[in-house]
């Protein structure tokens, strides 16, 4: 498959239009319907239906589009790959990202990365995820490590955008040792709505994520407290407040894990870049670093610094 001939039909899908497609590509009109008649001869399927001015996507050409963008993608990304080989990595790399991430999955990555690219200045921005999304989108950060931000969310934000899942780690029902629940075996999603909780605010996917399970027993969770910070949830929890929902590497201690049954929520770490700026080196070393499939971290040593610029 031509990539010239994907590069063509990616502009009239975008644009709706042969003769803007054509200007933006600095081509002719003629040319670039040559290019799409070519590639629908090859698929044996019409990927554009054309009354008058008008030009609509069809089925077929809505499944080519998705793949057409990954394969774009992933050429750019190559060609930008092999051009950093030889050059010396240096310059600045600005990631956003929540401070929990930060201390369970970044410390030892970062402490890595700076080992091997010492003249990498790294300037961390915690924010929440779409404060994050947005500065990406802005181009005041060049990465960011988002919790929870699934590939069509990030879709919906701006086009520009893409993203790829690199951790996911399961969450885990608990409470401080002294909890009424915390002796028993086998904990029903009813028995445990009905004690006092402390969970996230609504507009979490998290807390959506729970609502939805516990909606599927027809029970609601008795709240007693919402905040969005696991750390203060912890503490909470730990001293008597009620039951949370944390993930693995939140855990201490200070808690017991409840045994509920038919519990089976996770939470993942999605990796964001803007498709529509070239990646620097620097952060093209970083994404290099991470993890290609999904894994689950173990602890890291918490006592590791990171060393770099934080906002």
């Amino acid at each position: 498959m031509d990539i010239n001939n994907l590069r063509a039909f990616i502009e009239v899908a975008e644009n709706k239009s042969f003769s803007k497609s054509a200007e933006s590509l600095k081509i002719t009109q003629p040319a670039i319907s040559k290019r799409i008649a070519a590639l629908e001869s090859e698929l044996s399927s019409r990927l554009f239906d054309r009354g008058g001015r008008s030009v609509h996507i069809t089925e077929a050409g809505r499944v080519l589009l998705s793949s057409a963008l990954e394969i774009i993608s992933e050429i750019s990304r190559i060609k930008h790959e092999i051009s950093c080989l030889g050059e010396e990595v240096r310059g600045k790399l600005s990631i956003g990202t929540a401070e929990h991430v930060c201390i369970n999955r970044l410390t030892p990555i970062i402490s890595a990365y700076r080992k091997v690219y010492p003249n990498v200045e790294i300037d961390l921005h915690f924010s929440e995820a779409e404060e994050t999304l947005n500065n990406i989108n802005e181009g005041s950060l060049d990465l960011g490590l988002c919790v929870d931000i699934s590939s069509d969310t990030v879709r919906k934000s701006d086009t520009n955008l893409h993203s790829r899942e690199v951790w996911s780690e399961e969450l885990l029902v608990v409470s401080d040792q002294k909890h009424t629940l915390a002796s028993n075996e086998n904990i029903s999603i009813k028995q445990l709505a009905g004690h006092p909780a402390i969970l996230p605010k609504n507009q979490s996917k998290v807390r959506k994520s729970l609502d939805q399970l516990m909606a599927k027993h027809q029970v609601r969770a008795t709240v007693s407290t919402e905040v969005n910070e696991f750390p203060t949830m912890r503490s909470m929890s730990s001293i008597g407040f009620g039951w949370t929902c944390l993930p693995e590497s939140e855990l201490d201690n200070s808690l017991t894990i409840l045994n509920v049954a038919d519990f089976n929520l996770t939470q993942s770490v999605a990796l964001v870049w803007n498709t529509d700026r070239s990646m620097s080196c620097a952060a093209q070393a970083f994404v290099d670093s991470l993890p290609v499939q999904p894994q689950r971290m173990e602890l890291p040593d918490r006592a590791d610094e990171v060393q770099g610029t934080v906002h």
